[in-house]
């Protein structure tokens, strides 16, 4: 195993420590999305489980968006993982940094491949000081503050946050925005990313205008990506 897959219990520790504060970030949004499951008529078990299981603000909030009786299956499905394309970039940007995993940790990275601890720890792998106990470690930490925020906001549904327009009033709509800026900061690389940055918010921009749904989330996000790897191929 190289050393950027090693996991020892003090990087494990260390990784869940640092990633404290970043996850704080999510608890706002948790909240939101306690208190939408509530409305939407989740029980605190089912809006529990489902923050466990998936661990995945903005597609569970895509889903929310769908929630009906009878569930819209296809739609759904198709909706979640339009909302999940980035992690398949973000596995790929990370899987070089990892390249003899051993099966069986296979499935705890992908689970703790999620924005903010994605974002801190791909840094570190570039800069050649990855260590997979942190990635792990922040994971967890991720795990432990979302499901909790989560079911706060649920709670919270009956209660203080009973107001529908609530949430709305305290900004709770825009915590998801300010994280995913926050994740952009500290991915920019400098004027090589103002390419395909640029040819991304053109993109969604011009989809917005032209499609109902939230589909120019995702062809912003190919049209960028695709891009990037052009202009990288032709310069190789």
């Amino acid at each position: 195993m190289s050393l950027s897959a090693r996991v020892t219990w003090r990087s494990f520790q260390a990784g869940a420590l640092r990633m404290f504060l970043p996850g704080l970030a999510s608890f706002p949004f948790g909240i939101g999305f306690g208190v939408a499951a509530a409305q939407k008529g989740l029980s605190a078990f089912e809006t529990t489980l489902m923050s466990v299981t998936v661990m995945a603000g903005t597609s569970q909030m895509v889903a929310l968006d769908l929630w009906a009786q009878p569930l819209p299956l296809f739609a759904l499905a198709v909706s979640v993982f339009a909302a999940n394309l980035r992690y398949f970039v973000m596995g790929a940007a990370l899987q070089p940094y990892l390249p003899h995993l051993p099966w069986y940790l296979q499935p705890p990275v992908w689970y703790v491949t999620v924005d903010q601890n994605w974002a801190v720890n791909i840094e570190e792998y570039r800069r050649g000081k990855g260590d997979l106990g942190k990635f792990l470690g922040g994971g967890f930490m991720m795990g432990c503050i979302w499901p909790g925020s989560c079911l706060l906001g649920h709670l919270a549904a009956g209660g203080l946050l009973s107001d529908p327009g609530i949430a709305k009033r305290l900004g709770l709509d825009f915590v998801g925005v300010a994280v995913f800026v926050v994740v952009a900061t500290l991915l920019f690389r400098g004027k090589r990313d103002l390419a395909p940055w640029a040819v991304a918010i053109v993109a969604a921009l011009a989809s917005k205008w032209a499609m109902q749904g939230n589909w120019y989330i995702v062809i912003g996000g190919l049209a960028g990506g695709l891009y990037g790897a052009w202009r990288d191929v032709r310069k190789s």
